[in-house]
């Protein structure tokens, strides 16, 4: 087995266990932030029913989903989960990084006579730091995206630059953006209804055209979800994220507008602008792994 298949084998390992974490840790966000709404939200109604058997189910209901969340936030949204999904990501585009270096014959690895020998020892010291993850490493991997062939100048370009840039950081910049602007209007929503419930409770009091219901319970319970709302965008990082790509896809373009005809660089030339294109990219995921493990 070649240096860079093994490295693109390993790879694809990561990639899948950064995945499988990855859905984990979206269940769990997901499961946490529709059944605190529903839990509120059962409370709130069975502390207005004067049915006895009623208001039993109801509270038992709502406390059953506050508990699911209690649980699933101590036991899958813990900082460990998300920094060992994040240590697993970071290793797999460390790999990545590298076997497209070697794949475009760039510096360290353009010596015929080394580059083998150099991408095994870097292989090595990337999944050194994480081996304490193996444990958790899926045991049957995708595909993966590193390359496994020699790339021509030209493909390096498309696959690795062009593609980045047109396939994955636009796209992923625009699919945030649509997730946040739908949670802030949904935010919106509930701040003004509960503002023209509290305006409609201080004229009429808490009967509202002939409704007997304590409209400020539910107010805060509204109150309660806008919270949770702008909780789950701040956990999704949209707004970062949006940001950082389409700042890495804008550094991209610019350095493929700076060369010109890939074929008319000289190996040094052509070696800076493919180490600089993987520190760019490089960049994005210390950038987008530092946000996630903050605090």
């Amino acid at each position: 087995m070649t240096a860079l298949t093994e490295t693109a084998d390993r790879q694809s390992l990561w990639s899948s266990s950064a995945d499988a974490l990855k859905r984990r840790i979206e269940a769990a966000r997901w499961i946490t932030f529709v059944f605190s709404i529903l839990g509120a939200l059962l409370a709130a109604i069975a502390s207005q029913l004067d049915d006895p058997q009623p208001r039993l189910y109801f509270a038992i209901a709502g406390a059953v989903l506050l508990a699911v969340v209690s649980f699933v936030t101590s036991r899958l949204l813990t900082g460990a989960q998300i920094t060992n999904w994040v240590r697993a990501r970071t290793a797999s585009e460390a790999l990545k990084r590298e076997a497209y270096k070697y794949s475009a014959s760039a510096a360290p690895y353009d010596d015929p006579l080394k580059r083998d020998a150099a991408l095994n020892g870097e292989r090595e010291r990337i999944e050194k730091d994480v081996d304490d993850l193996l444990a958790s490493a899926v045991t049957h991997a995708g595909v993966g995206s590193a390359p496994r062939d020699q790339l021509s100048r030209e493909q390096y370009v498309a696959r690795r630059v062009r593609n980045q840039i047109d396939g994955f950081y636009l796209p992923k910049a625009d699919a945030n953006m649509r997730i946040a602007a739908s949670l802030r209007w949904i935010e919106f929503g509930l701040a003004l209804a509960a503002t023209i419930i509290t305006a409609m409770v201080g004229i009429a009091g808490k009967e509202i055209f002939g409704i007997k219901f304590d409209f400020v319970a539910l107010t805060a319970v509204l109150t309660t979800i806008a919270a949770a709302v702008l909780a789950h965008i701040e956990a999704s990082r949209c707004d970062f994220l949006i940001m950082i790509y389409r700042a890495t896809a804008r550094r991209l373009s610019a350095e493929v507008a700076k060369i010109g005809d890939v074929n008319a660089m000289t190996a040094e030339s052509w070696s800076q602008f493919v180490n600089r294109c993987e520190a760019i990219i490089s960049e994005e995921n210390t950038g987008w792994a530092a946000k996630w493990t903050k605090a």
